[in-house]
């Protein structure tokens, strides 16, 4: 296999691709794959790029990379032969459309796929995408006879109809996106003008102030009438949803479909009449994690400072779940346990462990205590702990962005805090916490703000354990607020 993964070539696509492509389609989920219903349509495609994996020449994949909108790539139709799946090169074609859709300068990247599609899933997650939205599919029996009982939004209706979509729960539920079939595009308030212009927004009642509103589109793949949106009250979230059925009805279709957020919308419109099968689950992706700058620390040791930080509270609240949950009475110091044993990390038994090891150095409790209490604040307020913390014989240090910012190294009779450097300067000359010596490092001082990076406190008495959290707080804000 390795001298074919050598010979893989990927290249945009060609007319004489499609009777490889299509045969190789038959072969994939038992038949049912839809990639002869879409691939002349991406052929000519101009907004983005139709790529074709082939092997010695031969047509084995293809990848589709779709410009939704200026900056709004939508990644789909990743196939490849059967018989090579197992060797990782899907990873290369990924790869590839990749370079394709960093040509359009995006500012989001998106895809979507079964919710039991492990390994699509996988290999989005592996490349950096987030989950965003979780949404079901569902097909109703058009309505061939009934008047409307909603109208089309009118133009002029703008604003409102936009701002009741941003302000509601269907629109966070889908991260702000709508369902175009397995496609996602973005909710904009252009979109939504064209989408108003073509007669696609219902809003209910017919007069005066609008409390519901649908979008449907028309699917990609088969051209069917897809509920993308819907929103209000219940029995009004029905009614819009029986008047897409009519008017999929009206346009000679025998079904409708409708993909929409895991929830309340959903269910709602499922018991309005799209309940010809059972829904099928999607998930969407996006490239990278929402709402979060470069800070420098990435956003899974954000979350893992944060879970750290927060594991007693979280074991407290899936306690009192689980026990609400299950179909006998237990105890709950024993649901508790199931939980740090199986469903958190349970660091603080780990990390406490290993502290009480290094600890035996400090000859008193009084000492030991103030160690534990240190510790403790590093662990429950900033979240070091786990791989943010690491033990070596003699001392204890804390690593934030990969660099260590602070360490404790217990003596017999005292011990050192050793605070910086690595966050910035943050200790002024005249920093004087309790504490037996306060040493400033000079080699880490900076004229421009007249600050220390760097100092180490000695520490042996009760008192200075207070002073020592206070300049951890110090350090820390400073850390945390420039991204050091």
């Amino acid at each position: 296999m390795t001298s074919e993964i050598e010979k893989l070539i990927i290249r945009p696509a060609r007319l004489t691709d499609r009777d490889a492509i299509f045969a190789m389609s038959k072969e994939i989920w038992g038949g049912t794959d839809y990639l002869h219903l879409v691939w002349d349509k991406w052929f000519v495609d101009p907004n983005g790029g139709l790529l074709t994996v082939t092997l010695e020449g031969e047509p084995v994949g293809v990848s589709k990379v779709t410009l939704l909108a200026p900056g709004e790539v939508w990644l789909e139709g990743l196939r490849l032969h059967p018989r090579l799946h197992g060797h990782g090169l899907t990873k290369q074609i990924n790869r590839y459309s990749f370079q394709v859709a960093a040509k359009h300068h995006p500012r989001s990247i998106r895809y979507s796929t079964g919710a039991g599609n492990a390994a699509s899933r996988h290999l989005g997650e592996s490349r950096g995408f987030w989950l965003i939205a979780r949404a079901r599919w569902m097909w109703g029996k058009a309505r061939k006879r009934g008047r409307l009982n909603s109208r089309p939004a009118q133009v002029r209706e703008l604003n409102a109809v936009f701002r009741f979509i941003t302000d509601s729960d269907c629109c966070r539920a889908t991260g702000g996106l709508y369902g175009q079939g397995w496609k996602f595009p973005e909710l904009t308030r252009t979109r939504v003008r064209d989408l108003i212009t073509k007669e696609r927004v219902l809003i209910y009642p017919k007069l005066g102030h609008l409390t519901a509103v649908a979008i449907y589109d028309i699917g990609a793949i088969d051209g069917d009438v897809c509920l993308g949106f819907i929103d209000g009250p219940g029995s009004q979230v029905g009614t819009l949803a029986r008047d897409v059925l009519r008017i999929a009805g009206g346009l000679g279709d025998s079904d409708a479909s409708a993909m929409l957020p895991d929830g309340r919308q959903a269910d709602l419109v499922f018991n309005a009449g799209f309940n010809l099968i059972e829904p099928a689950r999607a998930v969407v992706y996006e490239l990278g994690a929402r709402g979060f700058s470069d800070s420098g620390e990435s956003f899974e040791a954000t979350m893992w400072r944060a879970l750290y930080s927060a594991e007693e509270s979280i074991a407290d609240a899936l306690t009192g779940l689980l026990v609400a949950r299950a179909s006998r009475e237990l105890a709950g110091q024993n649901v508790r346990d199931f939980v740090v044993r199986h469903l958190l990390p349970g660091t603080q038994k780990e990390m406490y462990g290993k502290l009480e090891v290094l600890t035996t150095r400090l000859k008193t409790y009084e000492l030991r205590n103030i160690a534990r209490a240190i510790f403790e604040h590093f662990m429950t307020e900033y979240g070091m702990a786990g791989e943010f913390v690491r033990f070596g014989k003699t001392s204890v240090s804390f690593v934030y962005r990969g660099r260590k910012i602070a360490a404790m190294r217990p003596n017999s009779r005292s011990f050192d805090l050793i605070l910086g450097p690595g966050a910035g300067p943050c200790f002024p000359r005249e920093f004087s916490p309790s504490a037996d010596s306060v040493r400033l490092d000079e080699r880490h001082f900076d004229p421009d703000t007249e600050m220390y990076e760097s100092v180490t406190l000695r520490l042996s008495k009760e008192e200075h354990g207070r002073s020592a959290r206070a300049a951890i707080d110090t350090l820390m804000r400073r850390a945390l607020g420039n991204g050091a």
